[in-house]
């Protein structure tokens, strides 16, 4: 996959971003309930949406019990667009 359909999966939709913010907000491992609770979005748009990111390797996905998401800070891409994001205060600094 080239870089403009990494990017154009990666940021294709105003829930990706919503889910991207919320992965990057979160300090622990999330649910497709947490995020489901955080972004308002229907469930199946989330578990759509997290597919393609976790395909682009922007999310990590873990299963244990549930399978559990977070946001991948070890890919240089989406560790630019997450501190972008920061910096134009879309995305909360934790603490």
């Amino acid at each position: 996959m080239d870089a403009k359909e990494i990017v154009e999966t990666g940021i294709g939709s105003l829930g990706k971003i919503k889910i991207l913010k919320s992965l990057a907000e979160e300090s622990k491992l999330a649910t497709i309930y947490l995020l489901h609770k955080k972004t308002h979005l229907k469930r199946d748009d989330i578990k759509n949406n997290l597919d393609d990111l976790v395909r682009i390797g922007w999310v990590r996905q873990s299963k244990y019990a549930n399978v559990m998401y977070s946001i991948n800070a070890d890919n240089r891409d989406v560790a630019l667009f997450i501190d972008y994001l920061k910096e134009i205060g879309y995305i909360e600094q934790l603490r």
